[in-house]
């Protein structure tokens, strides 16, 4: 019996778009479930049951933008995030089995987002913005240069 050991950036990687699509996931049934529900009410027992200030400007602001979702509109983010979801878990088993397609796969796609997260810390700087960007170029490269190894693209070439 082989063993067979993982690249460890691949399996950092491979773990980290399984959680976010776990999440997503989530998210994605959650949208759905609330769609018929009277989500305005559901989200002022949640400021009362979080004991948020309701008098605050940013909660008011908040319950208005929520008061004023459609149905249609939670049903599209429901449908998306369950459609990227999708994506993201079946990257992050790719990558996990090191399948030389899920690599590419991912740089596609993540490097697709790359100009909207630029134009994001561009239009307001914010660490968490700059850090979400520098992760991703960085899994981009990495996969980059993995993918230009032979020993990533041999072992894998038409899994």
């Amino acid at each position: 019996m082989t063993t067979h050991s993982h690249h460890t950036g691949l399996a950092v990687i491979a773990v980290f778009k399984v959680v976010k699509g776990l999440l997503l996931l989530l998210l994605g049934l959650g949208l759905l479930k609330l769609m018929h529900a009277e989500i305005a009410t559901l989200f002022s027992l949640l400021i009362e049951a979080l004991h948020l200030n309701a008098d605050s400007r940013f909660i008011h602001t908040l319950v208005l933008k929520v008061d004023a979702l459609q149905s249609n509109s939670v049903l599209l983010a429901g449908l998306v995030s369950l459609g990227y979801a999708g994506i993201l878990l079946i990257e992050g088993v790719g990558l996990w089995l090191e399948f030389t397609w899920a690599s590419y796969m991912t740089v596609v796609s993540t490097g697709l987002l790359l100009p909207f997260e630029i134009y994001e810390v561009v239009e307001q700087v914010s660490l968490l913005r700059i850090g979400v960007l520098l992760l991703n170029l960085a899994i981009v490269a990495y996969l980059i240069i993995q993918l230009r190894r032979p020993t990533l693209r041999a072992g894998s070439q038409l899994k």
